[in-house]
């Protein structure tokens, strides 16, 4: 049976969610991902999962060597055409399924940005964090950064409904039904624009703060720090966003 996630990134996926992640936001998540996990010229960064190299292309271009891996070939594709005069040698990509190991290791930093786990069952994310750290080297650190269970559960109780237009003028709308027992949102977007109509679904595990941390000690690492969103700054759990996506910060023991 096909998981909703392997057909799911796609061109309309770049297209369309790539108007949420623009210019602006992606350079403030890179200078964070850069401060928070110390990175300097040389560094040896895996993004994983990298999609269309948003964040992988930049950190390369700050003059670290750059691995990139996803199971989407449309967006390695993507991230390929759209990696400029980077050579090879600072910014590779390689289509991997990250529940099983990767031939390479000895990497000083890790990230796994934008929300990449809860797709399927919690063993399998396990090892998805599991294939990170082995390929860390000892010492080396882990940026997981995603939506957490009570931000979720706030933005969802505003409306059943909720929508938004793109740059281009697309009207977006996600119809989420959220179960409180399992964790598990199951949502489907649905658009109109200048370039076309449709609609992808997806089931997503929301865990909490304390449950993500778990995964993180379980697979091996030892929890450091959490963040708001991909930034220095502490995750509190406040405001009316409670304190909106959550970075964690971890690292692999000597």
């Amino acid at each position: 049976m096909t998981e909703w996630w392997e057909d799911f990134f796609d061109a309309d996926y770049h297209r369309l969610w790539g108007q949420w992640t623009g210019p602006e936001r992606t350079e403030a998540e890179v200078e964070g991902i850069w401060r928070l996990l110390g990175l300097k010229e040389g560094s040896r960064i895996l993004d994983a999962p990298c999609g269309y190299g948003r964040i992988a292309r930049p950190l390369a271009e700050r003059g670290a060597s750059v691995l990139g891996v996803d199971q989407s070939q449309v967006l390695l594709a993507q991230a390929e055409a759209e990696r400029g005069d980077i050579d090879k040698d600072k910014l590779g990509y390689r289509r991997h399924d990250l529940r099983t190991p990767l031939a390479e290791n000895g990497f000083d930093a890790a990230i796994n940005v934008y929300s990449s786990l809860g797709y399927g069952s919690e063993d399998g994310d396990i090892s998805i964090l599991s294939t990170l750290r082995k390929a860390l080297r000892p010492g080396g650190l882990v940026f997981v950064e995603t939506n957490h269970r009570d931000a979720a559960s706030v933005h969802f109780a505003r409306s059943g409904r909720l929508g938004s237009r793109l740059d281009d003028g697309t009207l977006m709308v996600e119809e989420p039904i959220f179960d409180p027992i399992r964790g598990r949102v199951e949502t489907t977007w649905y658009w109109s624009g200048p370039r076309g109509s449709g609609q992808k679904s997806a089931s997503l595990r929301l865990y909490s703060a304390t449950e993500l941390v778990s995964l993180l000690e379980r697979a091996g690492f030892r929890f450091r720090s959490a963040h708001r969103g991909c930034s220095v700054e502490s995750f509190r759990l406040e405001a009316t966003d409670m304190g909106g996506r959550i970075g964690l910060l971890a690292e692999r023991p000597e």
